[in-house]
C-alpha cells in the first residue's frame, strides 16, 4: 500500500492516475487554497487531511508518505502570465515544496510546472530547484535522490492535447532497481473520440472573425477564442483556465466540461459540484492524468515497488 500526499492539489490528477492504474494507496493529505477545488476534491476523492495553505503549516507534523506530488503555481513562469518569476510571491511555493521533501523524505516525488519554468530569469529558479533537490544528503552524507527532469507533452501519450509541461522526478537511490527511463510515446487518438455529443448545434452563431477562420473546414478543428492562443488546430490546444473558449467547428459549439476533462485524462464519472466556470478553470490548471500514469508506471517499474501495480 503506497502512501501519497499532494500539495497544490487542484482536482487531484495524481490520485486519479493511481486509481486508473489500479494501484492500492492511502491518500494521506491534500492541500488546496482554492475553495472550489477543495469541493471538487471532496466530491471525488477521500484525502485523510485537507490543508488549505501550504505556507501556513508545520511540515514536520505531516504524515509519513511514500510519494509526494506538487504542481506548484505556474502563473509566475507561464508564457501566458506576467512572467514575474521570483518577484511573484506565488513562486515562493517552490521553497515550501523543497521543505516538504527535505522534512518528510518521500521515496518518490514529482514536481510539475509549465515548460517556461526552465527558461525564465535565464534558468535561475529552475537551476536553484534542481540544485536544492540534487543536494539533499542522507545520513551517510551521500546524495539521497536521483533527479530526472524532462518535458512531457500530453499529445505524446494517447490524448490529442498539445500540452508541454516540465516534470521533475526524484527517486531515492536506495529503492531503485534500475535507471528511470522516460516513457516512450504512444499513438495519439483522434480528436473525434473525445467529442461526447456529436449533435451539430444549429442555434449558435459564430462571430464574423470565427466564421472566416472555419470557412471550408470540413474536418474537426478546434479554434480557441481566448486572447492567448491563435489559429486553428486539428488537435486540442493547451487547455487553460479559459477552456470554455475552445470552439470545435464540426459541431458548431465549444468543448463541454466533460470533453475537457477527458482531454486531461479524467473520466466522465468525475462529479461536478461547482459551476461550469470553476470546473473549466480547474481543468486548465490540472496536470494530465495520462502523462502521470505513464510516469508512475515507469517509476514503479524501476523501483522496489514494481510489484504493487494491480492491473
Amino acid at each position: 500500500m503506497l502512501l501519497i500526499g499532494t500539495d497544490c492539489s487542484g482536482i487531484e490528477a495524481p490520485i486519479e492516475a493511481l486509481k486508473q492504474l489500479g494501484i492500492q494507496f492511502e491518500h494521506k493529505w491534500a492541500c488546496e487554497i482554492d475553495k472550489f477545488a477543495r469541493k471538487s476534491i471532496f466530491a471525488n476523492y477521500q484525502p485523510e487531511i485537507m490543508y488549505k495553505d501550504i505556507t501556513k503549516r508545520d511540515n514536520s507534523q505531516l504524515p509519513d508518505i511514500d510519494i509526494y506530488v506538487c504542481g506548484f503555481p505556474c502563473q509566475s513562469f507561464s508564457l501566458m502570465g506576467k512572467k514575474l518569476g521570483t518577484s511573484d510571491p506565488r513562486s515562493n511555493i517552490m521553497l515550501h515544496c523543497i521543505d516538504v521533501i527535505k522534512t518528510k523524505r518521500p521515496q518518490i516525488f514529482i514536481l510539475e510546472n509549465v515548460k517556461n519554468f526552465k527558461f525564465i530569469e535565464k534558468g535561475q529558479p529552475y537551476n536553484f530547484l534542481i540544485d536544492s533537490l540534487t543536494n539533499i544528503i542522507d545520513e551517510d552524507n551521500e546524495r539521497e535522490y536521483n533527479i530526472y527532469p524532462d518535458i512531457y507533452n500530453t499529445k505524446n501519450y494517447g490524448i490529442p492535447q498539445n500540452r508541454e509541461r516540465i516534470y521533475i522526478i526524484g527517486i531515492k537511490k536506495d529503492i531503485q532497481l534500475c535507471h528511470y527511463e522516460k516513457p516512450q510515446p504512444l499513438p495519439m487518438k483522434q480528436i473525434d473520440e473525445f467529442i461526447l455529443d456529436k449533435t451539430i448545434n444549429i442555434t449558435y452563431t459564430p462571430s464574423s472573425v470565427l466564421s472566416n477562420k472555419i470557412k471550408n473546414k470540413s474536418q474537426n478543428f478546434i479554434c480557441p477564442t481566448d486572447t492567448f492562443t491563435k489559429g486553428m488546430y486539428n488537435i486540442c490546444p493547451t487547455l487553460t483556465t479559459n477552456s470554455n473558449t475552445m470552439y470545435i467547428n464540426t459541431y458548431n459549439r465549444f468543448l463541454s466540461t466533460y470533453e475537457c476533462l477527458i482531454l486531461q485524462g479524467f473520466t466522465v464519472n468525475f462529479k461536478h459540484v461547482i459551476s461550469n466556470y470553476q470546473i473549466y478553470k480547474q481543468i486548465g490548471n490540472s496536470m494530465s492524468v495520462n502523462v502521470l500514469k505513464e510516469i508512475f508506471q515507469k517509476i514503479l517499474d524501476s523501483t522496489v515497488f514494481k510489484d504493487i501495480i494491480c492491473n
